[in-house]
């Protein structure tokens, strides 16, 4: 078991990592600029449900692999799993709300501290990644 909890556990945050970086750093930016504002904002509204599922089920496979290996590094996975869901289920509602209601200046808290949650959530899955392939080595 523990052999398949450790390909699952770095499977899912390969995964995870990889799907937070082209999010960031691939598919954001291609959206502002390419299209109008008008259009690119209410486009990346729709895509945060998949983005935070995407990253709870790929979370959710790390876990069970650091599960299965009786691992304290489950504790990545489960953080940011916490994060996803803090930031689908609680921030982005209030984002959207204060977008509605033309408050910029509460957007912009919003949205500054949506993106450091989520760098956050990327570095951890990122260092974890590292000390896998380092352990490995």
């Amino acid at each position: 078991m523990r052999r398949v909890g450790g390909i699952l556990s770095v499977t899912g945050l390969g995964l995870l990592a990889g799907g937070m970086l082209f999010f960031g750093a691939v598919m954001a930016p291609l959206v502002f600029t390419r299209l109008p504002m008008d259009v690119a904002g209410p486009f990346i509204r729709t895509a945060f449900p998949f983005l935070y599922f995407y990253c709870l089920v790929t979370a959710g496979i790390a876990l069970l692999g650091y599960g299965l290996r009786k691992s304290r590094a489950a504790l990545v996975p489960f953080a940011v799993m916490l994060c996803s869901l803090w930031s689908w289920f609680w921030l982005m509602p209030r984002l959207d709300a204060f977008r509605l209601a033309g408050n910029k200046a509460a957007f912009a808290q919003g949205h500054h501290m949506s993106t450091w949650v989520f760098g956050l959530e990327l570095a951890l899955a990122l260092v974890r990644l590292g000390r896998e392939g380092a352990r490995r080595a």
